[in-house]
């Protein structure tokens, strides 16, 4: 499948940095400590502007999922399953599972963060189960 990557901003950047050297990268709040995601100016739990990335384990749990048949633009291969996976860390991840069989996807599955290397150096974090083969590229 041919995965659009956005370009980083001033809030994103160090997170698709460390995601082009296959390290996922959260903000967590310096002042309570807390993870969260997106990026923000603000933190959302306390409204501190103080946070920065810190490394993520990469597991998490898949807390909603659908399977997706209809390609939003002809550059997308169907079916793919796109996920909110709730970190372990406590924040949750709009994200693509990569499974051998879309339909086996299901709410509580654990999965563990793999990147898909883009031709222009990039790399875009995804989601799958410890079963499923891993995909080099985009």
């Amino acid at each position: 499948m041919s995965r659009y990557l956005p370009e980083s901003t001033e809030l994103s950047r160090g997170f698709w940095d460390a995601a082009a050297h296959h390290r996922l990268m959260l903000p967590r709040c310096e002042k309570c400590g807390e993870h969260f995601f997106p990026p923000e100016r603000l933190c959302p739990a306390c409204g501190s502007a103080r946070w920065d990335y810190v490394e993520s384990a990469g597991s998490g749990t898949v807390t909603a999922c659908t399977v997706v048949y209809r390609a939003p633009s002809p550059d997308f291969e169907v079916p793919y399953v796109v996920a909110v996976v709730e970190l372990d860390e406590g924040c949750a991840l709009l994200t693509n599972l990569v499974l051998q069989d879309p339909e086996s996807a299901s709410i509580g599955m654990r999965v563990h963060v793999v990147f898909l290397d883009h031709g222009d150096g990039r790399a875009l974090p995804v989601f799958m189960t410890g079963a499923a083969s891993v995909p080099t590229n985009l």
